[in-house]
């Protein structure tokens, strides 16, 4: 399965690493999406393998439905973006989620790149 670039229509290029490998999988895809949801589904359906992110997959992995392949891998960061119309006033509870949701992925970060550094034996 495939996931689509929704500026580009090229289909995203998977790249995961351990330790100090890396790999970049660029396969041929039956099917390939640029919708999150459509892309789960035809995964839970059994149309190939998907590259999500782990709370898109927890749910149906509890149910047997998915199945982890890459234990021990880190992937690359997928894009995130909040959409809304740029025609449209920023309201303040727009602005406040925005600032909520920036600060949330910094953190994710942080903590990732130190259980990185950790894994890989860096001190500080």
């Amino acid at each position: 399965m495939g996931y689509l670039r929704a500026r580009s229509g090229t289909v995203a290029l998977i790249s995961m690493q351990r330790d100090a490998e890396r790999i970049e999988v660029q396969g041929r895809h039956v099917v390939a999406l640029d919708d999150g949801n459509a892309y789960l589904a035809a995964g839970v359906a059994g149309m190939g393998v998907l590259w999500l992110p782990q709370y898109m997959a927890n749910d149906h992995a509890a149910r047997g439905e998915l199945v982890p392949l890459f234990d021990g891998w880190s992937f690359d960061a997928m894009p995130m973006y909040v959409a809304f119309p740029s025609n449209r006033h920023v309201s303040a509870k727009l602005r406040a989620f925005i600032d909520w949701v920036v600060e949330l992925m910094r953190a994710c970060m942080r903590d990732r790149i130190r259980q990185a550094r950790q894994r890989l034996g860096y001190c500080g």
